[in-house]
């Protein structure tokens, strides 16, 4: 049970840091790196973009491809850190 409890609490954590960190980045855009225009125009071909709400849904699922990765390796090295000290 304190296992389940202790996964749960990790995917949760990492859903809404993942969140957060999407909304942080769309808040301050120039605050992290963009996208290379021809990846951006890739992606907008690829998904099909014909109007900006498209675009808006893109950028948010662009956001999340990108922020889970990075928050997950964030919480592992996070949790070996701890798990050594401990």
């Amino acid at each position: 049970m304190k296992r389940l409890l202790r996964m749960t609490a990790i995917l949760a954590w990492i859903a809404l840091a993942s969140v957060a960190l999407t909304r942080l980045w769309f808040a301050y855009p120039d605050f992290f790196p963009a996208l290379p225009a021809p990846w951006a125009d890739y992606l907008l071909d690829a998904y099909g973009a014909e109007n900006a709400e498209d675009v808006a849904d893109l950028e948010i699922l662009i956001g999340l491809v990108v922020s889970v990765p990075v928050v997950s390796l964030i919480t592992v090295a996070g949790l070996r850190v701890v798990g050594r000290r401990f």
